[in-house]
């Protein structure tokens, strides 16, 4: 499921969202502004941006305030208020943060921000109390890993070996680690084809079921703490596969079924729109607009077109 914009609307529109009594049913809707060339309606304004974007931007506003007064006591929103801010003095002030922001979500302020990162936190919640992970659940499913890896020549990526080179090149480092395990971190840091975790010796933290190829995750999966693999094959090239031993893992153990949730969510997106609706029907919500409730219900709590 995409994850639901935290769209912003300007105050004008958001009046005429709350005041949708005309949308649908022939009538020009509530007069916002009058003039000698002519009024402008509600109507007009839904025509203008689209009766779909209207229902996606009403919907939110609706789903957050709904989030604030459920779970506003679970979430410490002075903390991450305080944490925005600690950014923006990190960036250099309000002027130059805004800046970094609006290359990224034009439109996008420093409140806004930080009530982006609220809506964040609410929903995180929604999806804790959704998707439950045991700690056995996070211990089956995740592996602390490093590796090294030696890259085969592709079309997507000219800088690697031929297969052949590469295999040999793989093998002669394995048996360099069969005689001296210690040495993994170092001939990771001068011979892996992984720039992302070469310079780290190899670390790739925790790997979760789902992360890495197939052929990687069964390799993985099958180590024990601190154990190594023979050379594994994968359309990168030729990996040598270190299970590392977990033990940090109870400090790590909160963001790591985090990491499940989300995969959970990605796997099985009606577990979160089962969750809307059931929030929806606590909180006695009443459409009064009938081209509304349709368009939320079969563009936003359907978890086909939520997919698309």
């Amino acid at each position: 499921m995409k994850k639901l914009k935290n769209a912003v609307v300007p105050a004008l529109l958001s009046v005429s969202v709350l005041g949708l009594t005309a949308c649908g049913n022939g009538d020009e809707g509530k007069t916002l502004i009058t003039s000698k060339a002519g009024d402008v309606t509600t109507t007009h304004v839904i025509d203008q941006i689209g009766k779909e974007e209207i229902a996606k931007n009403a919907f939110q506003i609706l789903l957050n305030d709904i989030l604030k007064d459920k779970y506003g006591k679970k979430v410490d929103e002075q903390k991450i208020k305080d944490d925005v801010d600690a950014e923006i003095k990190k960036y250099g002030g309000k002027e130059q943060f805004e800046a970094l922001l609006q290359q990224q979500s034009p439109g996008m302020t420093a409140d806004k921000y930080k009530e982006s990162r609220l809506t964040e936190a609410y929903q995180k919640q929604l999806m804790n109390d959704t998707v439950k992970v045991s700690d056995d659940e996070v211990k089956d499913s995740v592996k602390k890993a490093s590796h090294i890896l030696i890259k085969v020549k592709s079309s997507s990526d000219p800088s690697g070996l031929s297969d052949a080179k590469a295999k040999e090149k793989a093998q002669s480092i394995l048996e360099q680690l069969k005689k001296d395990p210690k040495q993994f971190a170092s001939l990771a840091k001068k011979e892996s084809g992984d720039t992302g975790t070469k310079e780290k010796g190899g670390e790739l933290g925790y790997v979760a079921k789902g992360d890495t190829v197939p052929e990687f995750e069964k390799a993985l999966f099958k180590l024990k703490e601190g154990e190594m693999s023979g050379l594994v094959k994968s359309d990168y090239g030729y990996h040598i596969i270190k299970a590392e031993k977990q033990d940090d893992f109870a400090k790590q153990k909160e963001a790591l079924k985090e990491k499940i949730r989300q995969t959970k969510v990605q796997e099985k997106p009606e577990l979160m729109i089962d969750a809307y609706k059931k929030l929806l029907k606590d909180y006695n919500v009443d459409y009064k607009d009938e081209d509304l409730k349709k368009i939320i219900d079969e563009k936003i709590l359907n978890t086909t077109a939520s997919q698309q």
